[in-house]
Order: C-alpha cells, then sequence, then structure tokens
C-alpha cells in the first residue's frame, strides 16, 4: 500500500510516495536496482540503525528517526559506496534523492497509510 511523510505540527506532505522496507529481505534489497528517486519519492526503513549505499547508482540523503518518529540526524548528498552510521537512538532511516524533503532536528512526522484514511503505521 502507498504511503506518505507528514509533518506531524502542520500536516504538511513531506513525502507523496514512500515505500516501506520492514523485512530482513526489503531492507537489504533497498534502493539498489533503482535507477534513481524522483523528487517525491522515498524509502523507510525499519529497524535500521546504520546503513550503507553499496550498489546504488545515486546519492541520497538520509533522515533518521526515533522509535516515536523524532527527527534526530539528516546527512545529505550520501554518495554510493558510502557507510552511514546513524545518530544513537536512530529505529527508522528514510532515503530521499538528494534536497526531496526539508526537515530538520526536532521535527516529529508520521508515516499515513493512503488507501485508509489517516491510519498511521
Amino acid at each position: 500500500m502507498p504511503h506518505q511523510l507528514v509533518r506531524e505540527d502542520d500536516g504538511s506532505v513531506l513525502l507523496s510516495e514512500l515505500d516501506l522496507a520492514q523485512t530482513f529481505w526489503t531492507r537489504f534489497v533497498g534502493l539498489q536496482m533503482r535507477r534513481q528517486l524522483g523528487p517525491q519519492q522515498g524509502l523507510l526503513l525499519r529497524p535500521c540503525s546504520s546503513l550503507h549505499t553499496c550498489f546504488m547508482r545515486f546519492p541520497i540523503d538520509v533522515v533518521m528517526l526515533s522509535g516515536d518518529n523524532l527527527v534526530l540526524g539528516v546527512k545529505h548528498a550520501v554518495r554510493p559506496w558510502r557507510a552511514v552510521l546513524c545518530v544513537a537512538g536512530t529505529e527508522t532511516v528514510i532515503e530521499t534523492a538528494p534536497n526531496a524533503i526539508s526537515c530538520q532536528i526536532g521535527d516529529r512526522v508520521r508515516i499515513v497509510e493512503l488507501n485508509q484514511s489517516c491510519r498511521v503505521a
């Protein structure tokens, strides 16, 4: 099912197309097979406290979230073949195209399932 990433305080949509990677296999594959991400696309990896960009074809921004979806850190334009150690307390990571979303440390976000009215993941 399609999801969106929404800023908690004002309800603004940060990403209109958010895929979830919550199994070993979907987290393992991640973005490796994609040629690019669109400006409104992202991948949520849960659980995730570190990541790599091996076999990827493009740079990404990495948003690190706590268990209650508080933004703990953001890394910009992580190039292919790099490793990222996330901020302590990170349980979820969102990968996007560089500069695709505007969020900062301390923001709180929600993951909204589109086919269910206002159901939060």
